[in-house]
């Protein structure tokens, strides 16, 4: 078909439009897999591991004669063999999706609900969170709201929340988090353990993660000045945004780049190994307002990353593309694009598409195990530890995090006793590739994480290695390895310093505060350096005994330290700072 054939959709009531079929850049094939009346209005797509497609409609968003609050939103399953099947119905807008193990995890404000897969059917729905929505339906859009999440290593789902904030959001263990303002929060798959993970940026609809658990946004600022920013997001950072992200402050941390003026929407990272070896690690960007998708490339720069080269994947898009959300196929070879074919301008229409842009060259994916697929559906498959531990090498992160959580659970059943011990003889192994320690690390988190085998781990002259052992270690708030932070607070590697400072500032280590006063005199990084005064911050809330010896770095000979204890104080209140 010619790059520029029309398609055109005529319905009796409704508006026709006649659409243009974008061009791609080469090396890039696009195919139509769903177009209105039969797909209407798709905002957020996802795939199982067996091919099927899982892909939401929000018809409150677009269609004039439908209230924003209404439930008129739908789920449909797209199976491989052309079939379709109606997943769930009677939603609020769903903009988050995220299949797990044989279910299907759908963020539809003001609720977070998980289904049970059957064979393409939603079954027995529970809530998992309540309240998501702190200002119901403002201003009649679904937008600034809280979106789509992606799950770490960690066992966390990691949710991108915009700027209208969450306000007494309830998760199952009754824990309750409110947040004014965006961010990211984190909770487990059951629903508990709600967790505020950073602030400060405005309307993100998505968070991209790569393989080793970093974390990416996207959204636009287009107060003072129109910005696209895409930002590196780590654990209690602020990014400034509503009143302190223009011009750059001392006290917030800053985005990677700026791409200018758009609409931000889906973000991914590519952690498969379908595509060229070159594009390991690139993020995809969708921008509804650029009519665009986005590849980006980037690297370590410190304790941060930087965007090496990006390439928007379509030349003079039409004007009807509106890409949205945005998901990989199963196979990693191909991206699923939400296009809403209309402009942010509400209409009596049925409009939209869903797109498949496949990567034209041959796939560089390995073999996946023959029980992986079973494994990943949630189902049950005869497969050796030995064999799951082999599964943590695989270039694929989706085959390394289901062999990964296999072990987890696995260790917490029956090989309880036996199992631990093999994961920390793998972690030991300098043969195994990093990746694949790493995953056994986290599988470690499921029973003990404390032992001297990760603390040692948080010194190894291995930096990513370190730094996750730390990221672990502070997640369980392990006391006992303060001396092993304090040692990789002054590693070579930036990332591992980030982590050792986090993790003193999470456990709120008091009898550290000397140690990082010291730190900020030489640290040249500047996230380094923010997480260093945030945990001074950290501890001195939870202890505010130590104000004073914050207060006493004013007074140091060096311009570095004076500083980062001033920002340590600023927007802090107890009786030892100001005595």
């Amino acid at each position: 078909m010619h790059p520029f054939a029309c398609l055109l959709i005529a319905l009796p009531g409704l508006c026709c439009v006649q659409a243009e079929i974008p061009k791609t850049t080469p090396g890039w094939s696009l195919e139509l897999l769903a177009q209105a009346p039969d797909l209407a209005h798709p905002s957020v797509v996802t795939s199982a591991p067996d091919g099927r497609i899982f892909v939401a409609e929000d018809p409150m968003d677009i269609r004039e004669d439908v209230a924003p609050d209404a439930t008129a939103g739908c789920i449909w399953c797209l199976h491989p063999d052309g079939r379709r099947t109606l997943f769930a119905e009677r939603l609020h807008a769903v903009f988050g999706m995220q299949y797990l193990e044989g279910k299907l995890y759908v963020l539809h404000n003001p609720t977070l609900t998980v289904y049970r897969d059957e064979r393409g059917v939603g079954c027995e729905p529970r809530e998992l969170l309540t309240h998501t929505l702190s200002e119901p339906w403002g201003l009649g859009w679904n937008d600034h709201v809280p979106a789509n999440f992606k799950l770490g290593m960690d066992g966390y789902f990691y949710l991108a929340v915009g700027d209208k904030g969450l306000e007494d959001c309830v998760g199952t263990d009754g824990t309750k988090l409110s947040m004014p303002e965006a961010g990211i929060v984190r909770f487990r798959p059951d629903g508990s353990g709600l967790e505020i993970f950073c602030t400060g940026v405005r309307n993100i609809l998505d968070v991209a993660m790569n393989a080793e658990d970093e974390f990416f946004t996207y959204d636009n600022t287009d107060e003072h000045q129109w910005m696209g920013r895409l930002t590196h997001m780590v654990e209690a950072g602020r990014y400034g945004y509503p009143h302190d992200f223009i011009p750059r402050r001392p006290y917030t941390l800053w985005m990677m780049h700026d791409f200018g003026a758009g609409a931000a929407c889906g973000t991914l990272c590519n952690t498969d190994d379908a595509l060229p070896p070159k594009m390991a690690g690139d993020l995809f960007l969708s921008d509804f307002g650029k009519r665009q998708v986005t590849q980006v490339a980037i690297e370590r720069e410190g304790a941060t990353y930087r965007v090496v080269r990006s390439e928007e994947l379509f030349p003079n898009p039409p004007d009807d593309f509106r890409p949205v959300g945005l998901g990989w196929t199963a196979d990693g070879k191909a991206l699923l694009i939400c296009d809403w074919q209309h402009r942010d301008q509400k209409a009596n229409a049925s409009v939209g598409r869903l797109w498949k842009l496949t990567w034209a060259g041959e796939s560089h994916a390995q073999a996946r195990p023959v029980w992986w697929q079973a494994l990943a559906l949630g189902g049950s498959a005869e497969v050796s530890s030995a064999a799951l531990l082999a599964a943590l090498s695989h270039p694929a992160r989706s085959v390394r995090l289901t062999a990964q959580r296999a072990l987890e659970k696995r260790a917490l059943e029956s090989e309880a006793t036996e199992l631990p011990g093999k994961l920390e003889a793998f972690l030991n192994d300098s043969a195994n590739p990093t990746p694949a320690r790493i995953h056994a690390l986290w599988a470690l988190k499921a029973v003990d994480a404390v032992t001297q085998t990760v603390r040692g781990l948080a010194t190894s002259a291995e930096p990513t290695l370190a730094a996750q052992a730390l990221r672990q270690l502070s997640q369980h708030r392990a006391e006992r390895a303060v001396p092993e932070a304090l040692q990789a607070l002054r590693a070579p590697a930036a990332p591992v310093r980030l982590q050792a400072a986090t993790l003193l500032g999470r456990i709120a280590d008091a009898k550290s505060v000397p140690k990082l006063i010291s730190a900020l005199g030489d640290e040249a990084d500047s996230v380094v350096r923010y997480a260093i005064f945030t945990a001074l911050r950290r501890i001195a809330e939870q202890k505010h005994a130590v104000a004073a010896e914050i207060v006493a770095g004013l007074t140091s000979s060096s311009d570095s330290v004076r500083e980062g204890c001033a920002l340590a104080l600023r927007d802090f209140y107890a009786e030892p700072a100001i005595m």
